[in-house]
């Protein structure tokens, strides 16, 4: 049997992940995804709006506050000042959400601006509170359902781009039919759209218009794939889980979705999609990411879709994990192709010039 301990070291295992993955999405939709090292600021983020609430109430009715500090011992004279000590925390405390949250905009927000992110708190940490506690609710029982189908989880973090939710969709569907998984497109289950409708409520224009009208589960027999602006949760047995992860994140790089977070790099991510249109030069996009001050984490993440690119454009390549065996005219044609690639071109001068 289970001893009482390692069934309570258990469930606040289980609970930590839920809260994680929970406040992950929500802050994920109201200021992108953001770099590793700013981890403190959301966890900042998140105590002061599970906090507020309570404190609140306890201004409003003191026995709460006296039940919720009943197991700590105060001297005598500090005892008239708990009560405004949680007026105070009470108006302080969404203060904090919103000055933490402008560290996390790229760039952070300076000077006379402060005052208004300050004060934009106040909404977001009703917002965060509410998705918070509706996904304490919502993902063990999603999880559950999950270990029921013998099914696992996993999530890519995405930002898609304003207006192109259902691009997004139909792309990440056709990806999936080219794995050899036939799926469908059917509206998620309300309980999935809540934390977006909130979001847009709470979170203001900004984020409003991330939030799609219909959102959308890619449903397969032994898979399910829901689409959020900001991430993709899927739920799968292993095998498909495996072939779905591999297929959507080939085409993650050429859809209207970006991968990496901060403007730079959302930039050059949208520079390398048009190149692999031959819509602009891949060399100069590599130079600009050889010379780009980033995060490590995106530079990794601009570094593959680079070569995955390359490998797209390149006539005797393929970004195929397994390439398919080209015909021999093909071959041929991609021949002279890079034959030609390495005399000089003309300007339009009638100049040669380098290639």
């Amino acid at each position: 049997m289970l001893p009482l301990g390692g069934l309570f070291a258990l469930l606040g295992r289980q609970l930590g992940r839920i809260l994680n993955v929970a406040f992950a999405w929500a802050t994920t939709a109201l200021f992108g995804r953001v770099p590793k090292d700013k981890a403190l600021l959301l966890s900042g983020m998140a105590l002061c709006s599970l906090l507020w609430p309570i404190v609140l109430v306890s201004v409003i009715w003191p026995s709460v506050a006296a039940f919720l500090l009943a197991f700590v011992t105060f001297p005598e004279w500090v005892e008239p000042w708990i009560r405004p000590a949680m007026a105070v925390l009470a108006l302080v405390l969404p203060l904090v959400v919103g000055l933490l949250g402008s560290r996390l905009e790229s760039p952070p927000v300076r000077g006379g601006a402060l005052a208004g992110a300050a004060l934009r708190g106040y909404p977001t940490a009703i917002g965060l509170f509410i998705v918070l506690l509706w996904m304490l609710v919502v993902a063990p029982m999603s999880r559950l359902v999950a270990i029921a189908r013998r099914r696992e989880s996993a999530h890519l973090a995405i930002a898609v781009k304003p207006g192109k939710y259902e691009t997004v969709v139909a792309d990440l569907r056709s990806a999936l039919e080219r794995a050899g998984i036939h799926a469908s497109e059917r509206r998620a289950h309300w309980a999935f759209e809540v934390p977006g409708r909130v979001l847009g409520v709470f979170g203001g224009a900004r984020v409003r218009r991330f939030v799609p009208q219909r959102l959308t589960v890619l449903h397969a027999p032994d898979m399910d794939v829901v689409v959020h602006p900001m991430d993709l949760s899927l739920q799968a047995r292993r095998e498909p889980l495996a072939r779905a992860q591999a297929a959507i994140t080939r085409e993650l790089t050429f859809t209207e979705a970006n991968q990496t977070w901060s403007k730079e790099a959302q930039e050059l991510e949208d520079a390398l999609a048009r190149a692999a249109r031959d819509e602009e030069d891949l060399d100069d996009i590599a130079r600009r990411i050889e010379s780009a001050a980033l995060d490590h984490e995106e530079w990794e993440i601009l570094y593959r879709l680079l070569l995955q690119v390359r490998l797209r454009r390149t006539p005797l390549a393929s970004d195929a994990i397994v390439a398919d065996r080209q015909p021999l005219r093909a071959r041929l044609s991609a021949v002279v192709h890079a034959l030609r690639s390495l005399w000089p071109a003309e300007d339009p001068a009638g100049r040669r010039r380098r290639a």
